[in-house]
């Protein structure tokens, strides 16, 4: 079971899946590393961190009491500063930050009241929990934008988050539907993002859950089924035309300490995760080389 980090939601849902198991062969082998970013990490308060696309700046969320607030560190004398919660985080549950790839904007989720509307939250088996929404917000200059919701065109259910943004705009994340999470994604035209559409991966009967998508859109990582009673087993996929390859699972040693939520490091060669344990990077060039070498 993975532990309650502020995400009373994922245990949940864990209690309400069935089935599941480890996501095709293990096609190649990792060893992850753990990570504290100079002891600012630790993996019973703080969820994996989003780098700007220079490698100077990361922003994580962190859980304050029973709030998740997203915190930022910049890079300063080869040392990582303490970190700060951003200015439009702190009163909700905050959580997921995404930058994008260009470093202009951040995707984020939470439960926040909606416009015309209340906070958000979840049903189920007739108990209420907070829910979440995604939302965006802008750099200005040094600061940030106002935050602004997505509308219902993303914001398909009560439950959305884990946004990931690829260079086009294109946004990935996750939201529950009929009882289970999956991937969907929600195109990004003339300053819309239009509805979104449900990520075909491997099995569709089983979840999938954390998308970190490449900036081309050419490989995505994601936790798949539901393995051993955990969100799944970190994966990979990579785009042949108009599907996705079948998902190649990153083998025990990476899946060992139950890891989720997927964000790149600036080359886009490493995910960084949260596990059990540890927040972790684990490197995909394994998996990056063998799909890039002549067949």
């Amino acid at each position: 079971m993975v532990p309650n980090h502020g995400l009373g939601w994922r245990v949940v849902l864990l209690l309400s899946m069935c089935g599941g198991g480890p996501a095709g062969a293990q096609a190649r082998n990792a060893t992850p590393v753990p990570v504290t970013l100079d002891g600012i990490l630790s993996a019973d308060r703080d969820d994996s961190p989003a780098f700007t696309p220079d490698g100077q700046t990361f922003y994580f969320d962190r859980t304050i009491d029973r709030n998740k607030t997203i915190m930022v560190s910049h890079r300063v004398g080869g040392h990582w500063s303490s970190p700060v919660a951003v200015p439009f985080s702190g009163r909700w549950l905050d959580q997921d930050p995404a930058v994008s790839p260009d470093g202009t904007y951040l995707i984020f989720s939470s439960n926040r009241p909606v416009p015309g509307g209340d906070s958000v939250v979840f049903e189920q088996n007739g108990k209420q929990y907070r829910g979440a929404h995604l939302w965006r917000v802008d750099r200005q200059g040094s600061g940030w934008s106002t935050p602004v919701w997505l509308g219902t065109g993303v914001n398909g259910s009560n439950l959305v988050v884990a946004p990931s943004v690829a260079a086009n705009g294109a946004l990935y994340f996750i939201q529950r539907l009929g009882g289970a999470m999956h991937i969907y994604r929600s195109e990004y035209r003339n300053g819309t993002y239009l509805p979104a559409v449900r990520v075909a991966l491997g099995d569709s009967t089983q979840p999938t859950h954390d998308p970190a998508i490449a900036p081309d859109e050419s490989f995505l990582v994601f936790d798949y089924g539901t393995g051993n009673g955990t969100l799944g087993r970190l994966s990979i996929v990579f785009r042949e035309g108009n599907h996705w390859t079948t998902p190649q699972d990153l083998g025990d040693d990476v899946n060992r300490d139950a890891p989720w939520g997927a964000h790149f490091s600036p080359d886009h060669r490493t995910v960084y995760v949260t596990g059990n344990t540890h927040i972790w990077s684990v490197s995909l060039a394994p998996w990056l080389e063998r799909a890039s070498s002549p067949r």
